[in-house]
């Protein structure tokens, strides 16, 4: 109990002071700054990892080691459930505690201010989820030996397989997509976690929340007006001088299929223009005509203009609000201050994807935003989206990504839950063990 209780304290300290980074130059006189700080991403997914191993190694022996005593005393009829719920309710109070040391001493060493509780929910979840998945794997394998062999394959999917060490996106196209996270993307604890602590540390902290509704506006209008809008302005243009040509007809038809599918988004999308295509109905054809063109083109034209206007109007209220925070050079240094200890510039730059080189692509007769994916929602009714999108829809409406995601979490402890109690795992395990048993003696 002492080595459990002790194991998550020790490791956050030893965690966030190994990655506790500042600027040693003499230029630089504030000292250590969670802004400056380019190891604060690491801190999120490692906490996570450290969740998932320490939850599983917990709980690993938990069912295996009591398997002579249940045997002993089956003709007792116990109660399987109680017996588990015995099991499970000891886990859950030593993963609280072990993740409230955790994040007390980590996010202390670090100055992560104001977000204990937000950081302790989704550590706790992903300990409760990870014992459960420990408890699966002591109940349905016969020796410890496999169970602490078996770990490290359960662990370091969780590493790989959650898009932080490896982008989605660049994993073998034939098992990714450049517009969702893939479904075994989808089963990995360690993606849902980590997502809900990134996203919620800069979309939430003290000093982007105030901004961050402008910052979407300006986004949006960005790459609306500066890749979206020439892309396919280009594609239109294909199509007026290819038009005739028999021999580019396909280009024509290709060309024509991404401009019908990127107006209809844009008039239906969560994130489209109120501004509608009057001949939207005309876009049903294969092929375009001359004066289809023209008028898509007149529409490219106001939509340029309603984005222009949406972003300057972002822009002056942003900057109100900044001017208003630094009217004298005491109230200027506070606003400054505020950035330093809330902000962080590595978790900006990861969550905005700003340094991906291609900003759009084209994808299945789709045009893909691959910048800003923050400020990014997705169509999909049923959570499904790209990562980090800020909010995600369930059942229609918008709901926080960190809310959804510890959804999620709990669900998958509910299910894992369910497998254990019924011995989903173990039952399979027996069955294949006796039918390789007939055929051998077959």
């Amino acid at each position: 109990m002492i080595i459990n209780i002790l194991e998550a304290p020790i490791l956050a300290l030893l965690l966030s002071y190994i990655i506790k980074f500042y600027n040693v130059d003499i230029a630089n006189e504030v000292g250590y700054t969670l802004l400056d700080n380019d190891n604060l991403p690491v801190y999120l997914f490692m906490s996570v990892i450290v969740a998932i191993f320490i939850g599983l190694t917990v709980s690993a022996e938990e069912i295996i080691k009591d398997r002579k005593i249940l045997k002993r005393e089956a003709f007792l009829n116990l109660s399987w459930s109680s017996y588990l719920m015995s099991k499970v309710s000891i886990l859950v109070v030593i993963s609280a505690i072990q993740a409230l040391f955790f994040v007390l001493i980590g996010n202390t060493v670090l100055e992560i201010k104001g977000m204990y509780f937000e950081y302790w929910l989704v550590l706790f979840s992903t300990w409760v989820s990870a014992s459960l998945l420990g408890l699966v794997i002591s109940d349905s394998f016969k020796t410890v030996v496999t169970i602490y062999i078996l770990i490290p394959f359960l662990v370091i999917p969780q590493i790989i397989l959650s898009g932080i060490i490896v982008k989605y996106e660049k994993l073998n196209p034939s098992i990714s997509s450049p517009s969702n996270i893939p479904i075994y993307g989808e089963i990995i604890l360690a993606r849902w976690a980590y997502e809900a602590l990134a996203v919620f540390q800069y979309k939430e902290n003290k000093y982007q929340k105030q901004f961050f509704k402008y910052d979407e506006a300006m986004s949006n209008s960005d790459y609306k007006r500066n890749y979206w809008l020439k892309t396919l302005n280009n594609k239109v243009d294909l199509c007026e001088r290819y038009i005739k040509v028999p021999e580019k007809k396909k280009q024509v038809e290709n060309a024509f299929k991404v401009i019908k599918n990127e107006i209809t988004k844009e008039m239906f999308s969560v994130s489209g223009s109120p501004i509608k295509f009057a001949k939207y109905k005309q876009l049903d054809r294969n092929y375009p005509n001359e004066a289809l063109l023209k008028d898509i083109k007149e529409y490219f034209e106001t939509l340029r203009r309603y984005y222009i206007i949406l972003y300057n109007k972002a822009s002056n209220e942003k900057d109100q609000i900044i001017s208003n925070q630094q009217k004298n050079e005491e109230s200027r240094e506070a606003f400054l201050n505020l950035k330093r200890s809330y902000f962080n510039e590595s978790l900006s730059e990861l969550v905005r994807n700003s340094g991906e080189i291609d900003r759009i692509i084209e994808y299945k007769g789709q045009l893909i935003q691959k910048v800003d994916p923050i400020y990014v929602y997705s169509d999909s009714k049923m959570i499904r989206s790209h990562f980090y999108a800020p909010s995600k829809q369930l059942f229609g409406y918008f709901i926080s990504t960190y809310w959804v995601n510890i959804l999620v979490i709990w669900i998958s402890s509910i299910i894992l839950y369910l497998i254990l109690y019924y011995r989903v795992v173990k039952r399979g395990l027996d069955f294949l063990e006796k039918f390789s048993g007939n055929n051998e003696s077959d």
